[in-house]
């Protein structure tokens, strides 16, 4: 009785362990695309498709 109950907070012990590093691994891809999202709008500012920067083109024009 004492081998299984040593071995289910073992077990218990590890599923933890894997869900804290999926919650970081899933902290670390929402960096990543927000990262992703930042470039494509610093990408889309660069070729003149944001509407700010339309706006400031035709604010001045």
């Amino acid at each position: 009785m004492y081998a299984i109950s040593y071995q289910l907070s073992a077990i218990s012990y590890q599923l933890s362990a894997i869900s804290y590093q999926l919650s970081a691994i899933s902290y670390q891809l929402s960096a990543i695309s927000y990262q992703l999202s930042a470039n494509a709008l610093g990408a889309l500012a660069l070729m003149g498709k944001s509407p700010d920067f339309k706006f400031s083109l035709i604010s001045q024009s």
